[in-house]
């Protein structure tokens, strides 16, 4: 009886709603209480507050806090995934299951086309708001790099996309292909880098994009696509970069620093996604990756993306000056090895936490193995995106690539020495390379495996080498990951268009294959 007395109502109330939109627009009434594009954007505050808001995506789930390294790191020759999770082993394998709900598809997705559109709203309505010049050619430098980062990343993972530039209504958005998609970043990069400082006088500033920052990424999208003169010049200008001493803004610091909490935001660090552990004014700021890629040891991790082992025998191919094993390795990996067995991770060592097999090896890299005794998923590390010897390595290929290939040793040294490992030409190890380009292309191969392991740079890495595209490179990279096994030419070096988007976007079609 309830139920009929109520639905006898609705006409009545009906035509109550329909007199008031009549007589007062009741229809076309805004919430007081809610806060709309019509009534924001008007004040310089607003405009920092959306610019802030448009770096969180950042952070999201489907970027640096758990996917990115999942797509990047996994996929790539030097991780694999033996997760009870169906999903992360089908996304490591190359058999990943068309399918919208799976997270490391649909949110990588969704959350960079987040990112997209509120930077494309501080691109829009910055020319609209009163206020210091200066300041807004900042914020739209800072709107330019991060959708530039969205641009890059969506190039990377899915290799097509809609190419949106603007947050207001369109009818017609073009689906840019990969080489449209990475121009697109391109053009920002360098937009912003025109716009942007090359340090903050303000601490409260800290984390916001840079000039460097800007320079760097460009340096990255212009080696995907294979513009050498064009990283030579970016690079060229972020090493001539000064601080306010007039000293370099940019230098190596010590290997270890760039993966902990202990000294972030360093003098090698270009550009870094900041995390907070715990909860900061109700709102969780950490990072999820440790929790998935860490080591599992009596569930302190998840073992859902670990190493290769071929990353501990590339570390292991030359041994320091003094003999010892190249330093790195005990940064990059947790491994069992005699010499170490009594030191302490999380608190006991690797014996104690019942590590499941000696000869298996873990990420160490962004986990909290010295001041936690477990990983959750909200750690505070920084994740370093950009640092100094990325960009050292980054340009000797460069150099190499333009025939400059005597020029390229000054800077892998500069690498190899903080290693302390002997220079390149001394090498007894990788000896006879002289100026042939394509031993110098295969050392720099090598030199990126050790000095970036496990930072989500290997996957963008091997599409810029072409290691996708022929049978022979594949033969390859299954000799180092079995994985491979199951990589299909033409297909697998795309991540599959989320289902639900091909209906929503006009012209969008799925990768091929999936």
């Amino acid at each position: 009886m309830m139920q009929m007395k109520n639905i006898k109502l609705l006409p009545f109330i009906a035509c109550v709603w329909l007199m008031a939109s009549c007589s007062d627009n009741f229809l076309e009434r805004e919430n007081p209480n809610e806060m709309t594009t019509s009534d924001f954007w008007k004040t310089e505050d607003d405009l920092m507050s959306g610019l802030n808001a448009a770096y969180r995506p950042l952070r999201f789930n489907g970027l640096y806090s758990r996917w990115l390294h999942v797509l990047y790191v996994s996929r790539s020759d030097e991780g694999y995934s033996t997760s009870p999770n169906p999903d992360f082993i089908s996304y490591s394998n190359f058999l990943t299951r068309n399918n919208s709900d799976t997270e490391g598809v649909f949110f990588p997705w969704l959350d960079m086309y987040k990112g997209v559109f509120w930077a494309n709203q501080v691109l829009d309505n910055a020319p609209k708001v009163t206020m210091d010049a200066d300041l807004r050619e900042r914020a739209l430098g800072e709107a330019y790099f991060l959708r530039g980062v969205q641009y890059f990343h969506i190039a990377g993972v899915f290799g097509r996309g809609p190419l949106s530039l603007t947050s207001f209504a369109e009818t017609d958005v073009p689906i840019g292909e990969q080489e449209d998609l990475y121009l697109q970043a391109k053009s920002d990069f360098a937009e912003a880098a025109k716009r942007l400082p090359a340090y903050y006088d303000n601490s409260k500033d800290l984390g916001r994009a840079t000039q460097g920052a800007a320079l760097g990424m460009l340096a990255k999208v212009c080696a995907q696509l294979h513009q050498w003169s064009e990283v030579e010049q970016s690079c060229a200008v972020i090493f001539a970069l000064t601080g306010s001493s007039g000293q370099p803004l940019y230098k190596l610091v010590n290997y270890k620093d760039n993966f902990t909490a202990a000294n972030e935001n360093n003098e090698e660090s270009l550009f870094e996604i900041q995390y907070a552990s715990g909860i900061q004014a109700g709102i969780e700021l950490g990072c999820q990756r440790p929790k998935f890629l860490g080591l599992p040891g009596d569930g302190i991790a998840f073992d859902d993306a670990t190493a290769r082992n071929i990353v501990k025998a590339d570390l292991e191919k030359e041994t320091t000056t003094s003999g010892q094993v190249d330093p790195r390795l005990k940064h990059t990996l947790f491994y069992y090895d005699v010499s170490t067995a009594s030191e302490p991770y999380y608190g006991k060592t690797w014996a104690e936490w019942g590590t499941p097999n000696n000869s298996k090896v873990y990420w160490k890299k962004y986990t909290n193995y010295e001041t936690q005794t477990y990983e959750d998923f909200n750690s505070g590390i920084n994740f370093r995106v950009l640092r100094l010897a990325d960009l050292y390595l980054l340009y000797a290929e460069a150099l190499n690539e333009l025939s400059r290939t005597a020029e390229a040793y000054t800077y892998i040294n500069y690498v190899r020495r903080r290693a302390d490992l002997p220079n390149l030409e001394n090498s007894t190890v990788f000896a006879g390379i002289g100026n042939d380009q394509v031993k110098m292309w295969k050392q720099i191969m090598h030199e990126r495996s050790c000095e970036l392991a496990g930072e989500s740079w290997r996957w963008l890495d091997l599409e810029r080498w072409g290691m996708f595209e022929r049978a022979e490179d594949i033969s390859w990279l299954k000799s180092r990951d079995s994985e491979f096994n199951n990589f299909t030419i033409g297909k697998s070096n795309r991540f599959p268009i989320p289902y639900r988007e091909i209906g929503l976007v006009k012209g969008l079609v799925q990768n091929p294959g999936f």
